[in-house]
């Protein structure tokens, strides 16, 4: 049996028995390349959405959503499938239901409580759940590096806590190693260079034990290539607090027209799910051209203004070209957009030994891992 709906692909099935059980081949038609061969039950919807993930990813030609919308036709006329009901539409009864369910609004609590006070507001503050915030910066000012220092934070804080990584360019050896580095100062002190861990030294060998018993399994990555449908397909499966997209730029969307079209479609349907699917999410971008601490709201994402405009908080960080005594770096992330509260800048200090930010105005740097400083030997 064959069912088309495109001149790029078609989807032959075979019926197995008298079930939903089939197998089912995707073919290039112009090509004849075959993207998958798999026996699924057409009747459940996880093994269609694991089939359409990977003709997606194989063949490039549909979405991951459009190949769900085929498979759900197919499998409605071979085993009377009935499509899920569209949820109820909220009413402002709905949103008054859910805000009474919370003493204040949810929020990811990090640990750098510098952050924390700034994205939350009152204590302990937090990155407030159903919002975007953008960490945007020029190279070397530590983008990543504070977002992964925010969400290995957030799980130490709160072992409960999920955390989605989005990886682009860097590799899970690179991941490994600063999270070795950052992660030695957060869970004991015992702090461990980016040196030292990619040398694998002993040292650093038992903080990544301590780190995959306490973190492992709470931190998911989700690797190249990204495109949003393959996100949005991670966040059901597992239910992420926090989603971190190390970078923006690195995501594509193969139904845009032109790279400007594709950005600010990613972006728009980053905002989406984090706010449908109830999650906190921090992106890292890229810069746009000639952008210096005066550039206004609109000009600072790279090829998209929807960047600037769909951030709940917008930090564009700043490096001093000096360093100070001990290696520290002080950087300045300026609030240029704030949604939910008042705009202030965030002056922190990088040691890039350690990939680690702290307050460079207070004794202990984070209030919630006092007696983790970072110490001169290493």
């Amino acid at each position: 049996m064959r069912d088309e709906q495109a001149e790029q692909l078609t989807i032959e099935y075979e019926p197995i028995g008298t079930g939903g059980r089939a197998r089912l081949v995707a073919l290039g038609i112009d090509t004849g390349t075959i993207a998958d061969i798999d026996v699924i039950d057409l009747a459940r919807a996880s093994d269609r959405t694991g089939y359409a993930r990977r003709v997606a990813e194989l063949l490039g030609h549909w979405s991951e959503t459009q190949l769900e919308r085929e498979l759900l036709r197919i499998a409605t006329a071979r085993c009377s499938v009935i499509p899920e009901p569209a949820p109820p539409m909220p009413t402002l009864a709905t949103a008054f239901e859910t805000w009474a369910m919370h003493e204040a609004p949810p929020a990811i609590v990090t640990g750098l409580q510098p952050f924390d006070s700034l994205a939350g507001g009152e204590l302990p503050g937090g990155i407030a759940v159903g919002t975007v915030t953008v960490l945007a910066g020029p190279p070397s000012t530590g983008k990543s590096a504070l977002a992964l220092q925010l969400a290995l934070g957030a799980i130490l804080f709160d072992p409960a806590v999920r955390v989605l990584w989005l990886l682009g360019e860097m590799s899970l050896e690179a991941l490994a190693r600063r999270a070795i580095a950052v992660g030695s100062v957060l869970s004991d002190g015992a702090e461990v260079s980016m040196t030292a861990a990619g040398k694998r030294s002993p040292r650093a060998r038992a903080v990544a034990d301590d780190l995959r018993k306490r973190i492992g399994s709470q931190f998911v990555i989700l690797p190249p290539s990204l495109t949003v449908d393959r996100i949005e397909a991670a966040v059901i499966a597992h239910h992420p607090a926090l989603i971190v997209l190390d970078y923006l730029q690195l995501v594509r969307d193969p139904s845009a027209s032109d790279r400007r079209a594709e950005v600010d479609s990613v972006v728009g349907r980053i905002r989406a799910l984090t706010i449908m699917h109830n999650v906190a999410t921090i992106v890292v971008s890229n810069l746009g051209k000639s952008v210096t601490a005066e550039t206004p709201i609109g000009q600072i994402g790279k090829e998209s203004s929807a960047i600037d405009f769909d951030a709940d908080l917008l930090l564009l960080g700043i490096a001093d070209e000096a360093t100070e005594e001990g290696g520290l770096r002080p950087v300045k992330w300026l609030c240029k957009k704030h949604r939910h509260g008042r705009a202030r800048d965030l002056p922190l200090l990088f040691d890039g030994d350690l990939q680690l930010f702290t307050d460079p105005d207070a004794a202990e740097p984070f209030a919630d891992f006092a007696d983790h400083a970072p110490r001169a030997d290493r």
